[in-house]
């Protein structure tokens, strides 16, 4: 009995847990955060302009997004349209800032909840320059740096050239005569080789016959000692 009683102790403990962790999970969720972080006070806007921020409150119906003239508008018109779910550091809307004219205005945004009523934060004094040229950053100009001037003051002093002198060389005596310069000459006959070039034929014609007797008998020596 008492370990029935300690399992449905334990159990009921569990579920009361859990609904605790469900009830603190909620206002979580519902967190009340109206705000537009950008474009801020002060601030210039030219063409399409992102505005970011936050749109959450309990009991969330829709969030919009309006704009007026001046600093502090009597009437607003809004910008895009309006949006059912809420909405947490990010995106709320896109202003065109090309469909108005030049000149100061103001943003407000407005979280409604289920019961109609609705919490709303504004940004004023929103300077739109869209016909204003961009400024654009001055560089400073560069002065110009003096080239100093060459001069024509030689890197070395020349030393003068000297000057050729004409000198008379006088021979005492007679000249001597020129001496003749022997020429060489080709011999006009032959001279005779020692050797006979006809006796070389003989001799070759010998060591063949040679040659060929002593292949003769090798060959008789050979056959006789196949037959015995």
């Amino acid at each position: 009995m008492r370990r029935h009683l300690t399992f449905w102790t334990l159990v009921a403990a569990l579920l009361l847990l859990v609904g605790l962790l469900t009830v603190q999970a909620e206002p979580l969720a519902q967190d009340r955060v109206v705000q537009i972080t950008s474009p801020e006070r002060n601030a210039e806007v030219r063409g399409v302009v992102p505005i970011m921020g936050s749109a959450s409150v309990p009991a969330f119906q829709f969030y919009k997004v309006e704009y007026g003239i001046g600093p502090n508008p009597s009437q607003w018109a809004i910008v895009g349209t309006m949006h059912d779910a809420p909405a947490i550091n990010r995106q709320l809307e896109v202003w065109d800032t090309t469909l108005i004219p030049d000149g100061v205005y103001s943003l407000k945004l407005q979280a409604v909840k289920q019961d109609g009523n609705y919490e709303e934060f504004l940004v004023p004094q929103i300077v739109v320059v869209n016909t204003r040229p961009t400024a654009t950053p001055t560089r400073p100009e560069p002065t110009d740096t003096p080239i100093p001037q060459a001069t024509n003051t030689p890197l070395f002093t020349p030393e003068p050239e000297p000057t050729a002198t004409l000198q008379a060389i006088v021979v005492d005596g007679e000249l001597s005569q020129p001496t003749v310069t022997p020429t060489l000459s080709r011999p006009t006959t032959r001279e005779a080789l020692p050797i006979d070039p006809k006796s070389w034929g003989q001799a070759f014609v010998y060591g063949a016959g040679a040659m060929a007797v002593v292949l003769i008998l090798v060959g008789i020596v050979f056959g006789l000692r196949k037959l015995l």
